[in-house]
């Protein structure tokens, strides 16, 4: 009924008194930044028993000036390192790093697989496989990475996209943690995967060569698999980009001082 509301008596209640109702509201102090139209709709339930739709406390509130001011959204501003050209002679220069899922076929539910690449060996430093992936398994994972190559933080730099967990706060702040230096974070552009293309090479072949020709009953076999094909891929699978050795034949020979003629990686 135009101009009316009922309450839950079924009595009508006039727009007037739903406005007065609504004007006391504003008028004290915890109204004057908040509670909405929709939550004034609730509030008009719960102290008064007046049944108004949320959509006509939004008009009334309008017409009498009692709408809040909208908020301007506030983005939050991190500094990021957008990736520039690099050129890679050696390993432990330029680590990428990517998440891919697998799924859990006995289970029905995805599995995550984080991956952290050296571009110029193609060999995967380390990696996290679990149902889920944080941002502070990230961190562990790369910690965990630089400890144990022992990887020259003033002169690595680590590549990602901007998923959550490469741009989480604890991930940001670990950057800047290491003894050595800071390690260099660099986000690619989005939608430009060519920037991440050593890890996305691997995670093409992790699909092609595991995922896809592969059933899981369980996360248990699908862990256990999982790490058996990464090793597999450092220490068996021969590149022809690294003159035909394995990912862990190149990273040792060049951490040698060796020297297999393998071209520089521009990117």
């Amino acid at each position: 009924m135009p101009g009316y509301s009922l309450n839950t008596k079924g009595e009508r209640v006039c727009d007037e008194i739903i406005v007065r109702a609504l004007k006391s509201y504003r008028s004290r102090l915890e109204f004057v930044n908040a509670g909405g139209y929709y939550k004034l709709s609730r509030y008009l339930y719960r102290d008064y028993g007046y049944r108004v739709n949320h959509k006509k406390v939004y008009r009334l509130c309008k017409e009498n000036k009692l709408l809040l001011p909208k908020r301007k959204k506030v983005s939050k501003v991190r500094d990021k390192r957008i990736c520039k050209n690099h050129i890679i002679s050696k390993p432990n220069e330029l680590w990428e790093l990517d998440l891919k899922y697998g799924y859990i076929h006995g289970e029905e539910r995805f599995y995550f697989m984080l991956i952290i690449i050296d571009v110029f060996s193609r060999y995967v430093v380390n990696y996290h496989i679990g149902l889920n992936c944080t941002g502070k398994d990230l961190v562990l994972a790369l910690n965990i990475a630089i400890e144990n190559h022992k990887a020259d933080a003033n002169q690595l730099v680590i590549r990602s996209d901007n998923g959550t967990q490469m741009t989480s706060k604890v991930f940001i702040e670990n950057m800047g943690s290491y003894d050595d230096g800071e390690v260099i974070h660099e986000l690619i552009p989005l939608a430009t995967p060519n920037k991440n293309a050593h890890v996305e090479s691997f995670n093409s072949i992790l699909e092609i060569e595991f995922l896809q020709v592969r059933y899981f009953t369980d996360y248990g076999q699908a862990y256990e698999e999982t790490v058996g094909f990464i090793h597999n891929y450092n220490t068996e699978r021969i590149h022809g980009s690294l003159k035909w050795n394995t990912p862990s034949e190149a990273r040792e020979t060049y951490l040698s001082g060796g020297d297999l003629g393998i071209k520089e990686v521009r990117l």
